[in-house]
């Protein structure tokens, strides 16, 4: 009995749960201390432009920047097929998966340069038109624009890192991306004035896109089999409703209230937004590393609750921690990264502030549930784009009650995503049970292959 038990073998589902465990928490470090030092870089940066203009000018360049951030922010998108598909492959070891995730980043890079140059090619013929709308210089609309073509290629090569799990590598280049963005803003600021800020933000936009392009250079150059998008339409169609989801409750709140309030409002309002978005790409930082790890959970079919209710349970923290730091702190927050001109916007940071670790959760939703290509959650997203600003749009008599609408509409995207993700996380479960149980008949177990469209099925 004694050498029996002597015998035994170890426990290694538990082993290898707790390594998971450590891992996970390893690597939400890492990539939190990358998105809080590209937080930081994005304070330096609010805060020597803030002082260096009014208000007014301030929130011209600001609100520019932010209607070209919407129209960029769906790339993101495309960077979430590009590290889905990466981490699905490490996860199932596949011989070939290095030659298709290569070309499927090729055909990705090519297309999204080419639409990006499109686009800007057409701001920039119709900058009359955006700059009357949004009461801004034409000049401000077409400096915004020649960053266009690098900002939409630029977040594929970055999921490339993200999927490959290097967390590392990820959080420098997340701070290169900001602090290039500071280098590049002082260094026209001074010749150019205002317009240096967008002229800066464009420039770094084209040399981070270098730099990404010389890091994974070596899988865009390898020529193996062809891959484009059809194959992954399903999560490519989820992943950019997903992205301009987020990007319109990011940054339409901004627009609207220049055209809404004018300049000097605009400003304040601005300048409350960059300092409070902080919050939301620290958050972020979490749904970065859950990203990979959902999507290689339901390459082996594994249960994904665990990770996305303590993800989530981190951004809503965040979000009472942000009403209570910013509703005391405001004044002195406003007055040390923008200047006294700015303190307006102290009644309603505190508010404003809730809702953005609450976009980083539904961020976190959305991604969870793309893996399983259910184009059913457009039913979810697509009322969710358009809440936001339908709300601002009927409820805009003060900036206190613009923000409340702002939290709001993230408030009720949140809750309908979190309701159903757990209807499908059951019912997948439930299927991954019946298809392993001896008991359950051949043709009655249901299918389960890598391809994610077999919850669907």
């Amino acid at each position: 009995m004694v050498a029996g038990l002597s015998e035994a073998p170890p426990l290694p589902h538990s082993v290898d749960v707790l390594r998971e465990r450590r891992q996970f928490i390893m690597h939400n470090v890492l990539a939190a201390g990358g998105t809080c030092g590209a937080g930081l870089f994005g304070l330096v940066l609010q805060a020597i432009v803030s002082h260096q203009f009014r208000p007014a000018e301030y929130g011209e360049a600001f609100a520019v920047f932010s209607f070209f951030t919407i129209l960029t922010l769906p790339a993101y998108g495309f960077g979430n097929v590009i590290a889905w598909s990466t981490s699905r492959d490490r996860a199932s070891n596949l011989d070939n998966a290095q030659r298709e995730s290569g070309a499927l980043l090729r055909v990705t890079n090519l297309r999204l340069l080419l639409t990006g140059t499109l686009i800007a090619l057409a701001f920039i013929a119709a900058a009359p038109l955006v700059a009357t709308f949004l009461h801004v210089p034409s000049s401000f609309v077409i400096l915004g624009a020649l960053g266009l073509p690098f900002l939409l290629a630029a977040p594929p090569l970055l999921a490339v890192l993200q999927g490959e799990e290097r967390w590392v590598s990820w959080s420098v280049v997340s701070m290169a991306v900001a602090g290039s963005r500071v280098v590049c803003v002082i260094a026209f600021v001074i010749p150019f004035g205002v317009s240096g800020m967008l002229l800066g933000i464009s420039v770094a936009a084209a040399l981070v896109y270098v730099g990404l392009l010389a890091m994974v250079w070596s899988r865009l150059s390898h020529r193996g089999r062809r891959c484009g998008w059809r194959r992954h339409w399903r999560l490519l169609v989820l992943s950019l409703a997903s992205a301009v989801a987020v990007s319109v409750a990011m940054g339409s709140d901004v627009v609207m209230v220049q055209h809404f309030f004018g300049a000097q409002a605009g400003g304040q309002f601005s300048s409350v937004a960059v300092i409070t978005r902080t919050m939301f790409f620290v958050m972020g930082s979490v749904g970065s590393v859950l990203f990979p790890k959902i999507a290689a959970r339901h390459a082996t079919a594994r249960s994904t609750r665990a990770i996305v209710a303590s993800s989530v349970a981190i951004a809503v923290l965040g979000s009472v921690a942000g009403l209570i730091a910013f509703s005391i702190g405001g004044h002195v927050i406003l007055q040390y990264f923008s200047g006294r001109a700015y303190e307006g916007g102290a009644g309603y940071i505190g508010w404003y502030a809730v809702g953005m670790p609450l976009l980083a959760a539904v961020t976190m939703l959305t991604q969870t549930q793309q893996s399983l290509s259910d184009l059913g959650m457009l039913w979810v997203l697509i009322p969710g784009t358009l809440l936001k600003p339908a709300l601002i749009l009927f409820f805009h008599q003060s900036l206190l009650v613009v923000s409340l609408m702002s939290d709001i509409s993230i408030g009720v995207l949140l809750f309908a995503l979190a309701v159903r993700y757990l209807i499908w996380e059951r019912r997948r479960m439930r299927a991954i049970l019946g298809r392993n149980n001896p008991g359950t008949p051949d043709d009655q177990r249901t299918p389960m292959a890598l391809d994610p469209a077999w919850i669907t099925s």
